[in-house]
């Protein structure tokens, strides 16, 4: 598959270990190289292939499906997102998007290209009102109530083994959270300089953020009922889905374990685009949420969420 070939090549060059390479910044000049060369060939490649169709029948047990949301500045290359999960090699039972009203008043408003995937199985949903990055899992759980889901970004390259490492993690350690990336969480630091795992797989722990950016599975039954409470994790947590969602994870006793491919993944470029990663992180949006969900629930269950030990 030509995003595995060029998802390979870009993680090579976070392996070279000359130091003058490194001073004159090689390796970085080679990744720019590399991410621009995908994002001109992968999509040549996807045009002039065959797009496969979504399907249930691989060796997961009615198989979660994969959910995700978009806005405007994406939605123009968010199809190569989708034509690179319908190339797994374990298909999906599901692949769903979801978009807001406020945004697409209609699908009319959505590109062909898009548009064209609902033959090979995506299934798109416009909803009433916005709530921007929780959008992608919770009108599921809204219409889907204990079921098992995996949510994945909607700017990446993914690799065709992705959603198989997702669910091979998920067999061998039943009602746990399953995620390729991952940080340690530490209450006594800020976020940005929180550890990412990487390395070997780890056992199932409290201990351990998952950011959607790689693909995380989420269990049937594994989160609180407060996932649902949209007023107020629009209020305590706004743009943090990720630390919204593990401490649903922690409040419902569900742990969640590293699967131990924490690798850099190859960005789908679109004009205008915009990161939640930059104000979450550089601009301390995430600090202020785990502050405010950390006060929420000491002061409504005597507990601090966020000390994992």
């Amino acid at each position: 598959m030509i995003i595995d070939l060029f998802h390979s090549s870009y993680n090579s060059t976070y392996s070279i270990k000359s130091g003058l390479l490194r001073k004159l910044k090689v390796p970085a000049i080679i990744r720019l190289v590399v991410l621009s060369l995908a994002n001109v060939i992968i999509p040549l490649v996807i045009r002039l292939s065959k797009t496969p169709t979504s399907s249930s029948a691989n060796n997961y047990t009615a198989g979660p499906v994969v959910t995700l949301t978009s806005f405007p500045q994406r939605i123009t290359n968010i199809h190569l997102v989708i034509e690179s999960l319908l190339r797994q090699s374990l298909k999906p039972s599901r692949i769903i998007l979801w978009l807001s009203k406020e945004q697409f008043p209609s699908l009319a408003n959505l590109p062909k290209k898009l548009l064209d995937l609902q033959s090979k199985g995506l299934e798109i949903f416009l909803t009433e009102g916005d709530l921007r990055s929780y959008k992608k899992y919770y009108f599921f759980l809204k219409e889907n109530a204990g079921c098992p889901f995996i949510i994945v970004d909607d700017d990446i390259f993914y690799p065709s083994y992705l959603l198989e490492t997702l669910i091979n993690s998920a067999q061998k350690h039943p009602n746990t959270v399953c995620a390729n990336r991952c940080a340690e969480i530490n209450k006594n630091k800020p976020y940005r300089e929180w550890s990412s795992i990487r390395g070997a797989s780890l056992e199932p722990s409290f201990n351990i953020l998952p950011t959607g950016c790689g693909g995380v599975l989420y269990p049937a039954n594994s989160l609180h009922p407060d996932v649902l409470n949209d007023t107020l994790f629009t209020d305590i947590c706004k743009d943090a889905d990720d630390i919204w969602l593990n401490c649903m994870a922690y409040l419902n006793k569900t742990k969640t374990m590293y699967t131990g491919r924490n690798e850099y993944f190859l960005a789908v470029k679109s004009l205008g685009n915009v990161h939640l990663h930059t104000e979450n992180v550089s601009g301390s949006n995430n600090d202020n949420c785990i502050e405010m969900v950390g006060d929420y629930y000491s002061s409504e269950l005597g507990i601090d969420v966020f000390d994992r030990k």
